[in-house]
């Protein structure tokens, strides 16, 4: 296998990517390329407008020759022109509006392909990938619109996190591109895409040889993610890959971006400040995550890059944490991890301007503290929650009934499950909550699962028939899967008791609460069939980090197991810092790190996909991806 015989020290496991081409202008990826024809003085003065980025002005000029054209052929072009300038210009819903005002059937199949294209469009600009999916559906293969059927097939795929096949759609998409920086920012894309995939999937997916391009492009992430601190070695062994796959589209300018890049990236500042409370409620938590960020600076294979680190204790209140940013600066820190405490973040997030760049270890819920400066990173467990949203969704499932606790922590984990599911078109069919103090859930669960109206419609035929007969209760038929919020000993007993109301056939998703972080197969065989997502650091096997692991076992053998999460947490931040900050727009593509694959999103928020599990035999197997999926045959990848 390619990625065979090397040592785990000497590779850190993710990606950077966006750095590569943050030159180029984001192009709106679900706009519809218009087709060559000839350009009429209104087009010509259109598109004089969107090269200046008015597309509104645009949008207005074609409306308006619309309005003045002959019905039929010419009027309808117009106006699909401007439903083109109005998703540019971000007017979904005047977008929207002139489409629905158009007659259902165009006069030409061209003109209805155009209208089903920007149909499409809309559906995914309003997150509705199994819509925007239905109707690219009812479009021809190879016509005049092919390349944005490719363009919105790969974002559909992208929005249902369907990773494999979006990069394939992106792959066919690359020879029908003729501008240059629009096929570089596509290819960016590619890469971004698959670098999504773990290490596995990478190497079970590629099934097709040489030179199958959608092959050469996830051969082309497994040796980046080889070689990612050693830049030089991969320029070395590029040409072997290029004669392995000769003319591929990543040879011309990306490869070239790609080697100039990593030269640049992951170059750590000299001196990082670590903002942790040193005493309090917090203070064995920020211990673990200082343990970690140790772990990891000693794991850098070249030393001669280690930065200075200085500790800062951060208090208990939001003043004492502001003023250990403010002595890290003074002192020369060109780079902060830390604060944990969330009001001490939200403190510097409402400040007019940071000196220092800052990688806090929590995350805000409110969108509007966005400062530029302050990135933010926790172990939300929200994250998990939306996890197994797209884990059911992928599975096919479509409606769901929820169990939580009654807390806080329980209404915010649910919210973050209910928003997802319903955003990828999943239905909640009831929810109901329980009390964690208690140990019986039986009436909660009876009724969640409809048996006493079961019970119920017994009793009135046998009134009604004067007779009394057998009777076996039956609960619903009509749920997917069940979404449960519970501890590991809430999980023990609520999953036997889900069995005995005769629920042992529906699905148990779950977040990583069920899971103590250590396989116990005696005490969790209660638990078997529970699914729940959690960090690789948690749950994947044969990995190039169980030296870290063993390390921390050694060093600190009494929290190990108890904080294992938070060195991870501490483990991450300190590898995220070289490649925040920079100058590079503070985006990455894909870095695929120990407490998941991270990403960034525009908020300065970096987000987590998880691995997920399921309880077989009392402990946690890895889940391999879903054998209804297409990404798994073979005929699948592009010949």
């Amino acid at each position: 296998m390619l990625l065979s015989g090397y040592h785990p020290a000497t590779v850190l496991r993710h990606v950077l990517t966006a750095l590569i081409l943050a030159s180029l202008i984001a192009g709106c990826s679900t706009t519809p390329t218009r087709p060559p024809e000839t350009v009429s003085p209104v087009q010509q003065q259109a598109q004089a407008l969107e090269a200046v980025g008015d597309y509104a002005g645009a949008a207005r000029l074609y409306q308006s020759a619309a309005s003045q054209a002959t019905a039929g052929k010419e009027q309808q072009t117009l106006q699909l022109l401007a439903a083109d300038s109005l998703i540019r210009a971000e007017d979904f819903t005047a977008a929207r509006q002139l489409l629905n005002e158009m007659p259902a059937t165009l006069s030409s199949s061209e003109l209805q392909q155009h209208y089903t294209v920007n149909l499409a469009a809309l559906a995914l600009a309003e997150q509705h990938p199994a819509e925007a999916l239905a109707l690219l559906e009812q479009i021809p293969a190879g016509g005049t619109y092919a390349a944005d059927v490719h363009r919105l097939l790969a974002e559909a795929y992208l929005q249902e996190f369907r990773y494999f096949q979006s990069a394939r759609e992106r792959v066919l998409l690359d020879p029908l591109l003729s501008d240059p920086a629009v096929q570089l920012e596509n290819q960016l894309a590619i890469w971004e895409t698959l670098n999504r995939l773990t290490d596995v999937e990478l190497q079970q997916l590629r099934t097709t040889p040489p030179p199958d391009p959608l092959s050469g492009w996830m051969e082309l992430v497994e040796l980046s993610r080889l070689y990612l601190q050693q830049p030089d070695a991969l320029a070395e062994v590029i040409p072997h890959w290029q004669q392995r796959y000769p003319g591929h589209p990543a040879s011309q300018a990306f490869i070239p971006q790609l080697l100039e890049g990593m030269a640049l990236a992951g170059q750590p500042p000299a001196q990082i400040a670590l903002l942790l409370p040193l005493h309090g409620t917090l203070a064995e938590a920020a211990a673990a995550i200082r343990d970690g960020i140790l772990a990891a600076y000693y794991d850098t294979p070249d030393t001669t890059i280690q930065p200075r680190l200085q500790l800062y204790d951060t208090g208990d209140s939001t003043e004492t944490a502001l003023a250990a940013y403010q002595q890290a600066a003074l002192d020369g820190a060109q780079f902060v991890i830390g604060p944990l405490r969330k009001e001490a973040v939200q403190a510097l997030a409402m400040q007019p301007q940071l000196a220092v760049p800052v990688l806090a270890l929590n995350q805000l819920e409110d969108p509007v503290l966005n400062n530029p400066s302050l990135y933010q990173f926790g172990l939300a467990p929200e994250d998990e929650a939306r996890e197994a949203a797209r884990l059911a969704w992928r599975e096919g499932y479509s409606r769901s009934i929820a169990l939580l606790p009654e807390s806080d922590w329980g209404e915010r984990v649910y919210t973050a499950f209910a928003d997802e599911w319903q955003r990828l078109g999943g239905v909640i069919l009831d929810t109901r909550r329980y009390d964690d103090s208690k140990t019986d859930h039986g009436k909660i669960i009876s009724d969640l699962l409809k048996l006493d109206s079961s019970q119920a419609r017994h009793q009135q035929l046998s009134r009604q028939l004067g007779v009394a007969f057998e009777f076996e209760p039956r609960r619903r038929e009509d749920v997917d899967f069940f979404f449960l919020l519970a501890s590991p000993n809430q999980a023990r007993l609520i999953r036997p008791q889900l069995s005995f109301y005769r629920a042992t056939t529906i699905p148990v998703y779950a977040t990583s609460r069920v899971y103590s972080g250590q396989p116990n197969a005696a005490q969790d065989a209660d638990m078997n069939g529970i699914i729940f997502c959690d960090m690789p650091w948690m749950l994947d096997q044969d990995t190039n980090w169980q030296h870290l692991q063993q390390a921390i076992r050694d060093f600190w053998p009494l929290d190990a197991s108890r904080y294992a999460r938070l060195y991870a947490l501490g483990i991450d931040a300190y590898r995220l810092v070289p490649y925040l900050g920079r100058g590079y727009g503070g985006m990455f593509g894909a870095y695929r790190g120990v407490t998941g694959n991270l990403t960034l999103t525009s908020q300065g928020l970096i987000s987590r996909s998880l691995h997920c599990a399921e309880f077989r035999q009392g402990v946690p197997v890895l889940l391999e991806q879903s054998s209804h999926d297409e990404s798994l045959n073979p005929e699948a990848v592009i010949q």
